[in-house]
């Protein structure tokens, strides 16, 4: 079964909730925005935002643009959202100055989850009210490692690897890449992507080459995915800058609905666009490769040869070499070794040359070969390449030591008998692999094995749990001891068991032999034995055989965990008989884990539990997971969880719950049994958009009248007589049914049940004089509930209907606003406003006061001055709006002014204005609240009012 995993988190801070509700706003909503942040390591053009795989590995930066306007104590918020839960990663506070970007972390531990995320943050200007959010970025993790593709191929490449002058088609026409068949990976209308980047150097190492990268997409065909396709690299500009001895590395991605699926291995091409002896890159044709290094002919007899003349050069030659005159192979096996010849001052046209060659401590003989230098007009300038055939230097069987050969050119003006010879260079030919014999010539397996210095010290040297816990790292040494030993010298070893084979190094040997490698590759193999190879490579790239597999070690990690028993559900005991109401979830619903039913379970273990509906494993959650420690797990069953199960059932419905083990290595996951409870989500009445809690605000409010008639109101005259209740539904309510009975209360005293014969739309019972006339005064409140007839549970509960009861008139409660930091700005600012952005209006919160009942109708005041005192007012700030007092349980929230009205009073940026606000009712005549007068400031660090528009500098 394949499974998603559902995280959510439930916070009842408040500020918490207003960032939720701020981050929702569009950029078309909010207006001017502060500025994007952005991530380190990926594109911001990528919209996606997708993570690298190194990034999920070991984290990345967040960066933030320092905002304008700053103020001392400026408040940040920088959030991550995933399916609209926010998780706070950093709250902080600043002052000026501050540099011009600030950075955050963002930790593996942030991205752990695949999915899409959001960052965004908020500044809080002064930490106060008036918030500026930014832009959201989103992210797209996936963690799973991409399939391994073929690697790409140079189809236009010289055998050796090389892109240059006679490369066909030329250069200048771009470089060919051939993308190979994708038939295992690929499927039709998925995206391959293919990277080029230049490096100068021949390896694809150093810094990348500015404005080389490029990057081609190609939606893949049929066709494509069955032969592969071939990718043209444009000149210019992604080959232009790479003049000689350079490289570029290449590979491959693809890409299936955005996620990427599969990557190469990155290809390396070289690239000399330079005729050696010129200047710079020299033409771009077939004819180029001529130029590249004079080639040697046959050698020629001299009619005037008087020896070899040594210690008096003339000419001057060198040849490149590695560490101690050492010829790699890879030049051996070219076939030439290239000589450059320093061009001599005076030149003729029939200028040739003869190549000597010896082995050091013998004397030169006959020439080897004659190279004319052709026409002075064709010889490369500074330098010219001569190609000595590579035949011309066999490795001596004797001694055992590498063989070293001088090399001389004499050069002979006009061809003729003025000989200028050279200086005399030395290369070393080395053809014997470390640990091989050179006479006769043997192949010889590397030995000793590797000695395992920090081995367990039983005779089968068992790696367990323990030994893993007290060594991070495994230490070996190495043979160092063999002839002809190099220190640079490299040596490649391998673990193996079975066909597992994993190698922990390859690198140069160290002096003492000595190496380590973490001791958690170990867990990539199964218990049991576990042998060692070891292969060495010297210098000139001469390689060696393989060792024989040698026993090294013996694995006894943890065993597979065993889990006995399904997570135990309390509420459902016992057996898992008893259903699940929504009663129960009010009480807190939880699932145990029990640490008695678990076996071989080890530290760092980790277990989520899924449920299930019974009859349909596509309908299922899994909780987030918890490290096992020792003792019984508590995972709390949230209602968002279950209902998400549950999926509106009409009828109880069957729900499978069982739990997972998790271990970093383990393949597969280990089950527990499941267990199968029932839950019963179902209710009666219209649907309940509040769900868990069982007051429906879409239930009908009740009517309460007495013998006056007088809606909602009971007069002196009605409080010795009886009254009605009475409930009408709604056009697209359901009617009350047999089977449902409904109660009625007053002041939370039941009054009666009401049982129909039929489906009714509406219903009356009476309430009694004596429960009328032991109500008190000023107003009491009536409901009504609804349920599944002899069933308690899942009682649906209206909202309180207000009856007023006598009008005894007392004073006003005061109004109130929001302010987020009292402490440090007790101001009306965009904090307080019940929609910053659209409606930028005062919200006045009127408490809930038995003078005040659902429906009561107020008059929110509002008007600005330019002093504390409330004394001398701002033309243009007066307003007032009438207010309809909502049910019990739900705030009241007073609108009252404008946008017009505060950016009269505050005009400019700077502008100092105070806001005076209050409300009146009519109780038995009109009552008013006493004003209340604060600082008022709805201009953000950005220069912008709450509705997002920019706050002008100056009066217009």
């Amino acid at each position: 079964m394949s499974a998603t995993k559902v995280t959510r988190s439930v916070s009842t801070n408040r500020q918490v909730k207003e960032a939720m509700a701020a981050k929702k706003l569009s950029a078309s909503d909010a207006g001017i925005l502060a500025a994007p942040l952005s991530v380190e390591g990926i594109d911001d053009s990528d919209t996606d935002g997708h993570v690298p795989l190194d990034i999920l590995r070991n984290g990345t930066r967040i960066v933030i643009p320092y905002w304008p306007s700053p103020l001392n104590n400026d408040e940040l918020w920088i959030s991550l959202f995933r399916n609209e839960v926010e998780q706070r990663l950093y709250t902080e506070f600043y002052s000026p100055p501050q540099p011009a970007f600030l950075y955050f972390r963002l930790t593996p531990q942030h991205l752990a989850t695949d999915g899409v995320v959001f960052l965004s943050y908020k500044v809080w200007k002064g930490a106060g009210g008036i918030p500026d959010p930014s832009p959201e970025r989103k992210l797209t993790i996936n963690h799973a490692a991409p399939l391994l593709l073929k690697e790409p191929t140079f189809p236009h490449a010289t055998l050796w690897g090389y892109l240059n002058n006679k490369t066909v088609p030329p250069l200048i026409s771009g470089v060919t890449v051939a993308i190979p068949d994708s038939v295992s990976s690929a499927l039709p209308g998925d995206i391959a992507k293919v990277h080029w980047q230049g490096y100068l150097s021949l390896n694809g190492s150093g810094p990348p080459v500015v404005n080389t990268y490029g990057a081609f997409d190609k939606r893949l065909q049929q066709q494509d995915i069955d032969k592969g396709y071939e990718q043209i690299i444009p000149f210019d500009p992604h080959i232009k800058p790479l003049p000689d001895n350079d490289s570029a590395l290449v590979h491959w991605q693809l890409f299936r609905s955005g996620r990427l699926v599969g990557e190469s291995q990155k290809g390396l091409v070289k690239i000399d666009r330079v005729t050696p002896g010129e200047s710079g890159p020299f033409g771009l044709s077939t004819q180029g490769e001529m130029k590249m290094a004079l080639q040697m002919l046959p050698p020629k007899p001299r009619p005037f040869s008087i020896g070899v003349k040594e210690n008096g050069p003339f000419s001057t030659i060198a040849i490149d070499t590695l560490a101690d005159n050492l010829i790699a192979k890879s030049v051996l096996d070219s076939g030439s070794l290239i000589v450059n010849l320093a061009r001599t001052p005076d030149e003729d046209e029939l200028d040739d040359l003869d190549v000597l060659v010896r082995v050091k401590g013998t004397t030169f003989g006959d020439p080897v070969g004659v190279v004319p230098l052709g026409p002075i007009a064709d010889r490369p300038a500074g330098t010219i390449p001569i190609s000595i055939n590579a035949i011309h230097f066999p490795e001596l069987p004797t001694p055992v030591e590498p063989t070293t050969y001088e090399l001389m050119l004499k050069v002979y003006k006009g061809g003729g008998g003025i000989e200028d010879p050279s200086n005399i260079v030395e290369v070393v030919i080395d053809k014997v692999a470390p640990f091989d014999i050179k006479n006769p010539p043997r192949q010889v397996r590397p030995t000793p094995p590797p000695v395992f210095v920090n081995r367990p010290a039983d005779a089968q040297v068992t790696v367990n749990e323990a030994f893993m816990m007290v060594n991070t790292n495994l230490n070996l040494t190495v043979n160092v001891g063999y002839p002809q030993r190099r220190l640079d010298d490299k040596v490649r070893v391998w673990l193996r068991a079975g066909t597992q084979s994993v190698e922990v190094w390859n690198d140069v040997v160290p002096a003492t032999g000595a190496i380590s490698f973490l001791s958690s590759v170990l867990r990539q193999f199964p218990n049991g034995r576990v042998n060692i190879v070891q292969q060495y490579e010297d210098l000139p790239g001469n390689q060696g055989l393989e060792s024989a597999p040698v026993a090294f070690l013996t694995l006894a990690l943890a065993q597979r965990p065993l889990a006995n028993k399904a997570p135990l559900v309390p509420r459902t005991d016992p057996n898992y008989s008893t259903p699940l109401y929504l009663d129960d979830v009010a009480g807190g619903i939880s699932a145990i884990v029990e640490n008695a039913f678990l076996q071989h379970m080890e530290t760092g273990d980790m277990i989520f539990v899924t449920i299930e509906d019974a009859d349909d494993a596509t309908n299922f959650v899994e909780l987030p997971e918890q490290t096992w420690a020792g003792a019984n797990l508590t995972f709390p069953l949230s209602y968002a969880d279950l209902e998400t199960v549950f999926a509106d059932a009409d009828e109880p419905k069957r729900i499978m719950i069982k739990h997972t083990i998790t271990r970093t290595g383990m393949t597969p996951n280990v089950e527990s049994p499941e267990a199968i409870f029932t839950l019963a989500f179902d209710y009666a009445g219209p649907t309940n958009p509040d769900l868990p809690d069982l007051v429906n605000r879409d239930m009908q409010l009740p009517t309460v009248t007495g013998a006056s008639s007088t809606a909602n109101s009971l007069l002196p005259g009605d409080r010795d007589k009886a009254g009605k209740f009475k409930v009408v539904f709604g056009l697209n309510d359901p009617p009350i049914t047999p089977d449902q009975t409904a109660k009625c209360y007053i002041n939370n005293v039941f009054i009666t049940d009401y049982v129909p014969f039929t489906d009714e739309i509406e219903f009356e019972v009476t309430i009694s004089a004596g429960i009328i006339s032991a109500l008190p005064t000023p107003e009491v409140q009536a409901h009504w509930t609804i349920q599944k007839s002899g069933i308690d549970k899942n009682v649906m509960i209206s909202r309180n209907q207000a009856v007023a009861v006598g009008g005894i008139p007392i004073p006003l409660p005061l109004p109130t606003i929001r302010i987020r930091n009292p402490d440090n700005r007790d101001f009306i600012e965009c904090f307080g406003m019940i929609s910053p952005t659209s409606g930028y209006i005062l919200g006045l919160l009127i408490p809930k006061d038995p003078l005040l009942p659902p429906g009561r109708i107020i008059k929110a005041h509002f008007e600005a001055h330019r002093n504390a005192t409330g004394t001398d007012l701002i033309p243009g700030t007066i307003d007032a709006q009438d207010y309809t007092i909502k049910a019990a349980d739900v705030p009241d929230v007073a609108p009252v002014g404008s946008p017009v009205i505060f950016k009269a009073a505050q005009p400019i940026r700077g502008a100092i204005a105070y806001g005076k606000y209050w409300y009146t009712t009519d109780i038995n005549g009109m009552q008013s609240s006493e004003p209340v007068i604060k600082r008022l400031d709805t201009i953000s660090n950005s220069f912008n009012y709450c509705d997002g528009t920019a706050t002008p500098a100056t009066a217009l």
